[in-house]
């Protein structure tokens, strides 16, 4: 997703910068909201001393609190004990939503002051409190420590827990529908009230633990699922996405769901249509949780992307200090009738002057887009944020929804998560989908995302005999969009006959195969390779290869014309190589060979268009077209610049006439 940063307050002029500076001093022995440097904005009470909304500047905002007792996002139940230290401040108190009570019976909820008289610091910063979960919602909860000195000098620290006990409030899927959403079915509901459906893929579960195709955009990165809690977790009726670093990801790791695997099956909804997802994070610094829909998965495709939520984490200087979160609309690669680009639709959602007025981090809210046949209207807690003309593709084509907590990375804020001992947890309580009628067979599914060829094809993957990372499986799917297939057939080491190649439905063919890696002065081998952003089934196509060189021969071809694709991989360093088709009878493209300049493409097969070395290209395959004879042979040299590269797998795709 492209980050739209906040629109976070102007500086003041030079001139009124110590004036400023003695008002906010002032304010933090009356009490009184600090000076916003924009314009005036309605007072909040309760929240002026914590930033949401109110004082986007930054200046004064530091880090000082850590909390000792109890262990950061840990369960708890019945009277807690919190221990801190904020150095250098002098007072503190702390505060957490609370469901209606008979003294306050707001069907919002409210803040509660958890310490009215406040909390006085000794001279190292020690302080306590009790928090009574008991009388607070049941399940995770945020409590909000805030500090500040004489100077002016603030922080907060929002410690996420988990309550054991406390009173069931606003947990589960409503019984009732949204308002937006009359007329419309409920096609997709997610309680997360059992356990979790979730693949590194997507296929055979319900959820894709990566964004489909490419594109996984997190600076600590999205995470493969490798056990309870690393990262997805399911914890009464609620998915847990616990964002770490630690000795086992040093790296970091974190958390995206998809509602469609690498292959475009799961779930889409087309308009009219209404999605909707409630959760809560911590906001600190580096957290970014977000709710969105996407129309076309594959890179490079004009398609419509849907941010129905970007929130951005923590305060202080260099930090958002956002006051709500962002809506944007995406249009990518489309242009008006002028031709020009054409614009994102965006605003900031200030949500601390809305419904309840608590931020998104104090306790659960509910984000949600209607895409009508004319207008696409976005809610926060059913209350409408933002209205625009529904634009043509997110009218006409189907949208997958996607879910995740990434950490840092494309949004370009920092991530500073050591105090909260390099973690923080995404709680996300329902998804619900609404359309006229869901999609049936993928009828409605945009361009390059249909997993089924529509014509016949023979896939042929070169692996190393004895490792499964380079061998495809039958149910495996593989190849470049809009001609992915299953059944491939294995082709083992640097040498060897396929007697009987099946088809794409696991069917012979009645064609044959041999192959050779190089021998004499360019010596060829069978290795594997890196994974160059591929995924899935894709990732097995590409690990293995014949390096450097090689020839295959394939033989009674069924099809009376066909394109053949040939997929290119290398070790570390890529490298540009060619490839070229001959057939003793003729009947092969003209073109003879291409030449490619294999590098990073994310993930993607890029088609190379070069037919001399001089006017190479980056790409990393290669497609001869219109192809008649019954034999055909390809030969490839993959070390003509730079690293060894070479042929990975080949597919053979009927063209009809």
């Amino acid at each position: 997703m492209e980050p739209i940063h906040p629109n976070a307050s102007p500086r003041c002029q030079r001139s009124a910068k110590t004036l400023k500076k003695a008002i906010k001093l002032m304010a933090v022995f009356l009490a009184i909201p600090p000076l916003h440097s924009q314009e005036p904005r309605p007072s909040i009470e309760g929240y002026h001393e914590f930033n949401y909304g109110q004082d986007t500047g930054g200046e004064d905002w530091i880090q000082t609190i850590r909390v000792s007792e109890p262990p950061l996002r840990s369960e708890i139940e019945g009277d807690v004990t919190v221990r801190f230290k904020a150095t250098g401040m002098d007072t503190a108190r702390a505060m957490c939503w609370q469901q209606p009570t008979e003294q306050d019976p707001n069907s919002w909820g409210h803040d509660e002051n958890l310490t009215p008289d406040g909390i006085a610091l000794d001279a190292e910063g020690n302080g306590s409190f009790v928090f009574p979960a008991g009388r607070f919602p049941n399940g995770p909860v945020n409590v909000r420590i805030f500090a500040r000195n004489r100077e002016g000098k603030r922080d907060i620290f929002e410690l996420q827990l988990f309550n054991l006990g406390g009173v069931k409030w606003n947990q589960g899927l409503p019984k009732t529908d949204p308002p937006a959403a009359k007329g419309l079915e409920l096609i997709f509901a997610d309680d997360f009230d059992g356990p979790l459906s979730i693949s590194n893929d997507g296929r055979n579960a319900r959820y894709n633990a990566h964004k489909p195709r490419h594109g996984d955009f997190s600076g600590w990165p999205f995470s493969d699922v490798l056990g309870d809690g690393k990262p997805f977790a399911q914890t009464g009726t609620w998915l847990k996405i616990a964002a770490r670093k630690d000795a086992e990801s040093p790296q970091g790791r974190s958390g995206l769901i998809a509602s469609v695997d690498m292959d475009g099956k799961g779930v889409w909804a087309k308009a009219p249509a209404y999605l909707e997802c409630r959760f809560t994070a911590q906001s600190a610094p580096g957290t970014w949780p977000a709710f969105w829909t996407i129309t076309h998965l594959d890179r490079g495709t004009a398609g419509d992307e849907l941010d129905i939520v970007e929130a951005y984490g923590g305060m202080g200087k260099g930090n958002p200090n956002h006051p709500g979160y962002s809506i944007v609309s995406h249009f990518w690669g489309q242009k008006n009738p002028d031709g020009s680009d054409r614009k994102a639709e965006s605003t900031v959602a200030r949500i601390m002057e809305l419904g309840g007025k608590s931020y998104w981090s104090t306790t659960f809210h509910t984000y949600a887009v209607s895409i009508g046949l004319e207008e696409t209207v976005y809610y926060f807690d059913d209350i409408e944020v933002l209205r625009h003309p529904t634009n043509g593709i997110s009218r006409d084509f189907p949208h997958c929804f996607l879910v995740n907590y990434a950490i840092g990375g494309i949004s370009g804020w920092p991530i500073d998560l050591e105090r909260y001992g390099n973690g923080s947890d995404m709680w996300v309580d329902y998804i619900r989908v609404y359309a006229r009628e869901a999609v049936p067979d993928y009828a409605m599914l945009p361009p390059g995302s249909v997993p089924d060829i529509a014509t016949p094809a023979i896939g042929l993957n070169f692996s190393i005999a004895g490792n499964s990372d380079t061998e495809l499986n039958p149910e495996d799917t593989a190849g470049s969009p809009g001609i992915l297939q299953t059944n491939w057939n294995n082709l083992p080491g640097p040498a060897g006959n396929a007697e009987e190649l099946k088809d794409h439905t696991g069917k012979p063919s009645g064609a044959s195969a041999s192959w050779q890696a190089a021998q004499g002065e360019i010596t060829g081998i069978a290795k594997t390779g890196r994974e160059w952003g591929f995924q899935g089934g894709n990732l097995k196509l590409q690990r293995g290869y014949l390096q450097l060189g090689g020839s295959l021969t394939v033989s009674d071809i069924p099809y009376a014309r066909y394109d053949v694709h040939v997929y290119i991989n290398a070790d570390d360093h890529g490298g540009i190589g060619k490839v070229g088709i001959s057939s003793p009878d003729g009947g092969v493209d003209a073109r003879g060979t291409y030449y490619y300049n294999l590098g990073w493409h994310d993930g993607t097969f890029v088609r190379a268009e070069s037919t001399t070395r001089k006017s190479v290209k980056p790409s990393n395959s290669v497609v001869f077209s219109g192809n008649t004879a019954k034999t055909f042979i390809l030969d490839w040299t993959g070390n003509l610049e730079r690293g060894g590269t070479g042929v990975s797998g080949i597919q053979i795709v009927e063209r009809p006439e």
